[in-house]
């Protein structure tokens, strides 16, 4: 409890800190869980496409050609969408790792630096064969550069935030990823209100009934 100067007031009923929008912790909260059951908002192409386009990792016009390849190869779709759950999958263990030990392992930065390279692109002019016009285009695989940009969003926060603020919420039952803004840099849940409170009241729920095994059976 804090004093205002007129009466106490409980501290945990103040707003949680905003959010920066990270774009790792965009893609990597794709994956929820309710009661502790995952639901995926990207399981196929077709939302891994809208989700995108939605953050501007994909024009419009790159997104109308890359859906029109991959209805013709579902083979290669399905490689495109194990690439960007993987992605996410070492989103989530980097984040678990941070919170547990305060840094990533070298296999998962290795990873991180594998996904970085292939969304290498540049830029390069071409010439028509008739001679008459000159094309300047970028080169490089859109999806991939979509997947290294997230992969980047990260790089760069490690690089340049504080690591060790990156968190997997507490609540075994939710597990978002969240970065820790709070003054101290102490908090375990994504929101006080939700998780946080759940989580006082299983605590006040078992102490309930370790008090009550604790207690004598009245004798007769």
């Amino acid at each position: 409890m804090l004093y205002n100067g007129y009466m106490a007031f409980d501290s945990t009923a103040l707003p949680e800190p905003g959010q920066a929008e990270e774009l790792f912790i965009s893609f990597g909260n794709t994956l929820e869980y309710e009661r502790g059951e995952p639901v995926d908002a990207v399981p196929d192409i077709t939302s891994l496409l809208a989700w995108l386009r939605e953050r501007r990792l994909i024009s419009g016009r790159g997104l109308a050609v890359e859906a029109a390849h991959l209805r013709r190869d579902p083979d290669e779709t399905t490689r495109r969408v194990e690439r960007f759950h993987h992605l996410r999958k070492l989103l989530h263990g980097i984040a678990a790792e941070v919170t547990e030990n305060g840094h990533p392992t070298t296999d998962q930065l290795r990873d991180l630096n594998h996904i970085l390279r292939h969304g290498l692109h540049y830029h390069q002019i071409e010439r028509d064969p008739d001679g008459t016009r000159y094309t300047f285009a970028q080169v490089g695989d859109r999806l991939d550069q979509a997947r290294a940009t997230i992969a980047s969003s990260l790089a760069q926060f490690l690089a340049d935030d504080a690591p060790s603020r990156l968190r997997v919420c507490a609540n075994p039952g939710c597990r978002y990823l969240f970065v820790d803004r709070s003054p101290t840099g102490r908090r375990r849940w994504c929101d006080m209100r939700t998780c946080g409170n759940q989580a006082k009241v299983a605590r006040h729920r078992a102490r309930a009934r370790d008090q009550l095994n604790k207690t004598p059976a009245s004798v007769s």
